[in-house]
């Protein structure tokens, strides 16, 4: 009674709503929700994207949310978990579209479809990728990355999460532009003890699992591929501004439920991620790995699947002269 006094007027109709969205969320969220992702724990955006979200997703929810790793294979093995799992919104995936499409394709597969093996939620993440470079290898800007590697044509190497990834196939582009010939080395986990000791040479990879070596001097930053200097790295160039502005972009990170999921459910989990999303201790905690999560409807997570996919076509073809 004292709560409805302190509430006026206006109480039953604020009740009311309280109770539907709690009887909603008890309607769906009956146990644990899973998010999958395709890398080992506290490896890159993915994971540390998960990890910081899903407290605030499980207040909305009702729920634990916990995140599931699934290293391996380009993220196929993570995908295909996800895929094959009950459309009920108790397991979900969070990664890219080349993840459910091209490393299936690169695999010699069938690959998924991001609109019917998958149902886009929410954009997860707006990331700001960079090229970084062992100081061994002793070049300070792109220029210098061209000149040591035409130097040493086919010695050079990169890193990434898997063959066909954006971690492959952009460091394989930006070898193309330089003109010259680097060897790809695709890691099942966590790649950065060997880039530290020299054992790689230079990676193209979103800031967030390699600033703190940057910014300790243990790896060299040459360039952003953000639009714009990043606050954390003010004095390192973009790669516009180092002469090549087609390899410019931000890139992020999409959450999924599996195809056939009911719209109710992923509206819920849509609140959810948005929620999480914009919450400020989310944004604080990846703030300082210059990693900002978005949220936003469920079209717009649509849009910006279709436009990744055809984003990472255009790469694909540029670098293995093959399209989807």
């Amino acid at each position: 009674m004292q709560r409805r006094t302190l509430l006026g007027a206006a109480a039953p109709a604020v009740l009311a709503a309280a109770g539907a969205r709690a009887q909603t969320a008890r309607s769906y969220a009956t146990r644990p929700v899973r998010i999958i992702v395709g890398v080992a724990p506290g490896v890159g955006t993915i994971d540390l994207t998960a990890r910081a979200v899903a407290e605030v997703m499980a207040e909305s929810l009702g729920q634990p949310v916990v995140v599931d790793n699934r290293p391996g294979a380009a993220s196929i093995i993570a995908v295909e978990a996800a895929a094959r799992s009950p459309a009920d919104g108790h397991v979900l995936f969070m990664g890219g579209v080349d993840a459910i499409v091209h490393s299936f394709l690169l695999a010699g597969r069938q690959p998924m479809d991001p609109f019917t093996d998958f149902t886009p939620i929410s954009r997860a993440t707006r990331d700001h990728w960079m090229v970084v470079a062992n100081p061994e290898l002793g070049v300070n800007t792109l220029a210098d990355l061209a000149r040591v590697g035409k130097q040493r044509s086919g010695e050079l190497n990169y890193a990434s999460f898997g063959v066909g990834t954006l971690f492959h196939l952009v460091p394989a582009r930006l070898a193309q532009r330089l003109g010259f010939e680097a060897v790809h080395v695709p890691y099942r986990g966590d790649f950065t003890s060997d880039l530290l000791a020299g054992r790689v040479s230079y990676v193209v990879q979103p800031t967030a699992l390699l600033l703190p070596h940057v910014l300790a001097g243990r790896l060299k930053a040459l360039a952003v591929l953000s639009p714009e200097r990043i606050p954390q790295l003010p004095d390192v160039p973009t790669i516009a501004e180092a002469g090549y502005p087609d390899l410019g972009f931000n890139m992020g990170i999409i959450l999924f439920a599996p195809g056939g999921t009911p719209p109710a459910v992923v509206s819920q989990i849509n609140a959810a991620y948005d929620r999480a999303a914009k919450a400020p201790a989310v944004r604080s905690r990846l703030a300082d790995l210059s990693l900002e999560t978005v949220g936003g409807s469920v079209q717009e997570a649509t849009d910006y699947t279709r436009w990744m996919l055809n984003f990472i076509d255009d790469m694909r073809e540029k670098v293995l002269g093959a399209a989807r």
